[in-house]
This record gives C-alpha cells, structure tokens and sequence, in this order.
C-alpha cells in the first residue's frame, strides 16, 4: 500500500492551468499529413497477462503499438507483462503490435550485467521462442533501455554491446527491425555520437528512439532537431518512435489536457509510434493510466476512444505556439464516411477559438457540429464518459468554418466533430459506421440534455406510459413492460454512457435492461439482469428530430419496441427491428436535472470566472484552494458557497486541503491509520473518520 501521503501528492493537483490570453487553434482540412494510424495509443506495461481482464477496454482503442518486456517472470526486471504472450492477446486487436523490450530481461535497476556472451544467449533464446510462436504482430527489437542511465562503462562500451547484439538480431531474425538507442531523453551531443558510431560500423537502427518525460513545451523542438540531425550525418530519414512519453507533472499520466498536447505534435511531426510511460509501478496492465481502476474507464480512456475512431487523413493542426504547454490538437477528414473529427485539450486561459479551413465538399453549406467535453479529475477517479456541451448548426462560408468555446479548463479533453448538415450525412460521433447512432441531445422545451448519470422517466411516445418492470421485481430475468407513471422507482432508469453504448440501469431493482438470453431476433424480450457488460446490455440512443428517440440494442441492432403497439397497462415491452413505429419512440424526461445556480456570487468569483459553475445543491467540499472551496456534481468541479456546505462542517482543514472528505458514516471501518487519525474507504476512495 502506498503511504497516504503520496497519495495526497497526486490528489493535489489542480484541475485546470491558467495563461494570459484566448488561444487559437487552426485545422486545414486540406494539408494532409498520412492516413490514420493512431501512433501515440499504446503504452509502457500498459497490458499484461490478465489485464485489463475485459480485453474490449484495449481494442475498443484501436491501438497501435505497445511495449512490453522480453520475458515476465521474477527472474526478470518485472514479473509481469511478458511480451510473448501478451502478444497472443493483441492478436484480438487487428494492427496492434508489440515492441520488445530486451533490457527488461535482465534483473534489478539499473539492470544487472551478466557479460556480454550471457546477454547474447539471453537474446538468441528469446528470438528462438519469439519465432517458435508463430505470431506475426511485432513491431520490433529495443536492444536496449534508457542506456545514458542504465549502461555502467565498467561493462565495456554501450556501442560495442550494441554492434554486436545488433548483428545477433540479423543473423538469427534477419526480418525484424531493430529499435534504438532508446535514450531517456533527446540529448544532441549523445544521439549525434551513437548515429555516427552506428553509420561507421553499419549498424543503424531501423526505428530510431527516445523518451520524452521532461516537458512537453521540448517536444517539437527535439524532433525538428532530430530530423536535421539525420540530414546533417547522411542518414536517410528513419521512423521515430518515442516509445515513453508523459507529463513532467507525472501524476498527469493519461490526463486528457496533457494527452492532447503529445498526440497533435506526434502527428504534425508524423512520428511513427508513441507509448504512454509508466510511473506507477505497482500499476501495470492500466493502458498508461487511461484505466482508473483494473476494470473501470478513467476519462483518459475516453479521450483516446474518440483518438482511436478517428479514421481517414489526419490533417495538419497549427495551434497557438508549437514550443509551449499551451492548447493543442490533432484532427482527420474522413471523406468516404464524411466526417471531420478535431480533439484537443491543454492549459488556456478559458477561451479556445478553433478555426477549420479548406472545408471538404461534402461538408455542403451548412455544417452540424457537436462538441463534446470529457473532464478529468485524477488518474484514479472512474469517468462516466464525456458530455456534449452543445450540437447546432453553422452555415459555411468560403470553405471556413470557426467554433467558440468558452468555460475551457486545461485538464478536461474536446472533441468537435463535424458532418453536414444539407442532408448529406448519416455518420455518427464514433467515426466507424455510417449506421451507428448519434447519441440524444434533445432540444425541445422542457426536455434536459441526455447526461451520463442522470435519472429518467422513459416514456412510450404511441401510448404515453412509462417503461416499468412487472411487479416491482428486483429479480434477475424480471419482465420489463409499460405501465402508466406511478411514481414508483421501478419506473425510473439510470442512463451511463459506458463507451460502448449507453447502460440503462434501473432504480429500484439495480439490475440494466437486457435482451433475454443476449438473443438477436425479432420479438426477444426484454429483461432485467445484473450487469455484466455484455453486449445486450448496451443500447445506443438517437434523437427522431421530434424530441422521441429510438433505443437501439448494440448487439442485435433492434430496437426497443412495445408488443403489437398496445396501449395497455401492462403491455409487454421486446425488442423488434425498425418499422418507424411510435411505438418504437420514446421519450427521456429527466428526473435530476439539475438547478440552475443564479446567484453565482454564492461561490468564490474566482471560481466562476474560470467557466465553473456553483455547485446547485448541498455541497461537500473535496478540495481547498486559493481560489475557494471545491464540489463536485455530474462528474465535473463546481464551487462550494458557505450557505451550500454540508457533510464536512466539522471536516478538519488539514483532511479537506488535501482533497479529502471526512467519512460520512458513523461506523465506517478503519483501514489505515498514521499521525493524522483513522481513515476508511467510502466510494472507493479514502475518507477520514472524524468521530
């Protein structure tokens, strides 16, 4: 267990950054730069032999490359991860490869130097296993890790043991690339010194490396340099892979704002492949913090979902300054599917313009595009997905298109995507199919914006009843039917964005709409059933146009559907393919919807300003900073307001200041104690006992 006080440390961190001034970020639709590939989606030990468990949390990321030691076992750098059979499990993945860490073979760190003969046995033996696999998704051999801090001289020369494990590898695996030096950050004079050695005594490497852990505002001057490093020496243009990249603030590892700086300037500058470090060490197998838990999504992983669905051309993105920490992006055109999707994030100062220019022709006149936000807390705060900050239509004019945003925060990621709006486009927000839905923002009067997390009536629009269970069951394999309102809570329906389609889960039973026996047909009826994550549980939801939505279930594609129309009390609710029918429509009447706070001098001004709102109901306060006292409602920060505070009244400062709350139950089991007093877990997070 790590000490409370470390764990204090990552929790300290603010939600969002400051700079003087609007930040502009400009997307020529028209500069291509290659296809799609997704090169910054993999991670250091970010997959292991057992995690994640539920390996849809990998695929459904379309990732590219991930790197993971030679061999796994206590006998090794780490116990854990081994690449040849993590390997088999990428074979799940269509294009995800594996780069193999040889270093990580050895024992301790820095690594212990058995000999040079040794080290090259250590080698040959993988290669032998590697080949004896069978398997084919390899993206290459790292001779070596981080040697300007892990190679002793006392061993010999580094570029000695390099020449001649290099020339093992192309003895004994003459088609494998080679991968190096693998330094631990860009130093000139070194990478000019290994280039030169390399070119002298033929042996370059085919994929050149290096980390970036010290700074993004580095970055795009390290690969300018590189790149006329190369012309500089006489050596043809090699593939760069920065095969560990993260924040400097490390506790940052997979927060969007942070993510979207390396992933617009890893693809303006068409780096190759790119992997989220690893600082966490007792963490492995979490997607480089995209995890939050071994099995839940932190909202990092949300962000490179709308990363991996990108498809088509990635396009060049010019944002505000190419050598700082501030706003920056990625963006592709995709003209078979006929989408434009733009994801970004970073430090602003609230107010981010983004410009697209050259607007493909498909786009028409008149252009819809939804924004989305996805907001982010820690590395280990469990997201309920992004929230659609809003979805209109913009008329074009020469080609160029601008989008406002206001109320930015430098931790949360964007995504504007953008179809047409002349009716030339039936594409969804996920950039894979044309016939997937488009999640339901309504717009009629009186009807709330579809939020993760929120509560609903669901009303069948034929017959006005509402979704229900039969008796009030709690049961799994409980009947779901229509039933006039009652107010009941077995009428009521938890609504979570899940990523792959929205859980409907309902209130009184805690138990998600399922189709019986995750059956495919026309006329399977609809149950209640624990959740399970299976594909039968999720259901995609699209507006109508009239303020109705279709429910559609993700695994058989029908939609939800009240038998023969009735108009009983009582009538039995399956699923059934399209016909139009409104008995196929529904409508969400939100039933948590939050107030609107009109006194927004309740909570600090320097709150507000910054585009938070404060909080609309009794507040708990889980953070204190110089700027006041922070909530939190619906997955985002609000500001707390002393006549709103409630449940920590008697919280010490010392436990709030830190990010904690005191435990609100008053027999909550002790599970850790130091100087401070005793602390439990409520909400799967740490909480004091103040009693």
């Amino acid at each position: 267990m790590k000490s409370l006080s470390i764990l204090f440390t990552y929790l300290l961190v603010l939600p969002f950054y400051l700079v003087s001034a609007a930040n502009n970020l400009t997307v020529d639709c028209k500069n291509k730069l290659r296809e799609a590939t997704h090169c910054a989606s993999g991670s250091l030990y970010g997959i292991i032999e057992d995690k994640p468990a539920d390996f849809s949390l990998v695929s459904d990321l379309h990732p590219y490359v991930f790197r993971n030691p030679g061999r796994g076992s206590y006998n090794n750098q780490h116990p854990y991860g081994d690449a040849i059979k993590v390997a088999k499990r990428l074979k799940d993945s269509p294009g995800a490869l594996m780069s193999v860490d040889l270093a990580d073979i050895l024992p301790q760190w820095p690594y212990r130097w058995p000999g040079l003969q040794s080290w090259l046995n250590e080698v040959k033996s993988f290669i032998n296993d590697k080949k004896a696999s069978g398997l084919d998704n390899w993206y290459g051999l790292e001779i070596w890790n981080e040697p300007d801090g892990t190679w002793n001289d006392r061993n010999g020369s580094f570029f000695d043991m390099w020449k001649e494990t290099f020339k093992l590898i192309r003895q004994n695996d003459p088609n494998e690339k080679i991968i190096g030096p693998c330094y631990s950050w860009y130093d000139e004079n070194k990478m000019r010194s290994f280039l030169q050695y390399a070119k002298s005594n033929n042996c370059v490497p085919d994929i050149i490396s290096w980390h970036e852990l010290s700074g993004i505002d580095g970055v795009s001057s390290h690969l300018k340099a590189y790149r006329n490093l190369e012309r500089t020496l006489g050596i043809p243009e090699l593939p760069i892979s920065i095969n560990e990249y993260c924040d400097a603030e490390h506790e940052l590892e997979g927060q969007p704002g942070s993510s979207a700086r390396f992933i617009g300037k890893f693809e303006r500058y068409k780096v190759e492949s790119a992997m989220i470090t690893w600082w966490f060490v007792p963490l492995p197998g979490r997607l480089g913090s995209l995890l939050a838990t071994d099995t839940q999504k932190g909202a990092g992983w949300y962000f490179y979902k709308w990363y991996g669905d990108m498809t088509g051309d990635m396009v060049y993105v010019t944002p505000p300054n190419d050598n700082s920490k501030l706003v920056d992006g990625a963006a592709c055109v995709d003209s078979d599917k006929e989408y434009i999707s733009f994801i970004f994030g970073g430090p602003n100062d609230g107010t981010i313009n983004a410009y697209f220019e050259n607007l493909p022709s498909f786009i028409g006149s008149k252009a819809n595009v939804k924004i989305e936000k996805i907001d982010w807390k820690s590395k280990d705060t469990v997201s309920n997905g992004p929230n659609t900050i809003s979805e209109k239509k913009y008329d074009i004019s020469n080609g160029k298109l601008t989008v406002n945003l206001t109320g930015c925060n430098g931790s949360s990621g964007y995504r504007i995507y953008i179809t047409s709006a002349d009716g030339g486009s039936s594409s969804s927000g996920t950039g894979n199919d044309k016939q997937d839905v488009e999640p339901y923002t309504p717009s009629q009067t009186g009807s709330s914006e579809l939020s993760s997390g929120g509560k609903y009536n669901i009303l069948n629009r034929q017959s006005g009843k509402a979704l229900g269970v039969t008796s009030d069951s709690t049961a799994n394999g409980a009947n779901v039917h229509q039933w006039s309102e009652n107010g009941k809570t077995s009428e009521e329906w938890i609504i979570t964005d899940e990523g792959d389609g929205y859980m409907i889960m309902n209130v009184n039973a805690e138990k998600a709409l399922d189709v019986e026996n995750g059956s495919t047909q026309d006329g399977a009826n609809v149950i209640l059933y624990s959740n399970n994550g299976n594909k039968s549980q999720r259901w995609n939801i699209d507006e109508d146009g009239s303020g109705y939505v279709t429910i559609t279930n993700v695994k058989s594609g029908k939609l939800l559907d009240v038998e023969k129309g009735s108009l009983d009390d009582g009538g039995n609710v399956l699923q059934w393919q399209n016909n139009s029918g409104e008995n196929q429509q529904w409508k969400l009447v939100r039933l948590d919807a939050p107030k609107q706070n009109t006194n927004l001098s309740q909570c600090s001004a320097a709150i507000t300003k910054q585009g938070y709102k404060c909080c609309s109901n009794k507040c708990e306060i889980i953070y204190t900073d110089n700027d006041g006292t922070w909530g939190a409602e619906n997955g985002e920060w609000c500001g707390c307001s002393k006549a709103s505070v409630s449940g920590n009244k008697s919280c010490p400062s010392t436990v709030t200041s830190q990010g904690y709350p005191c435990c609100s139950s008053g027999n909550t089991i002790a599970y850790f104690v130091d100087e401070m007093g005793k602390w439990g877990v409520e909400k799967d997070d740490w909480c004091f006992i103040n009693n």
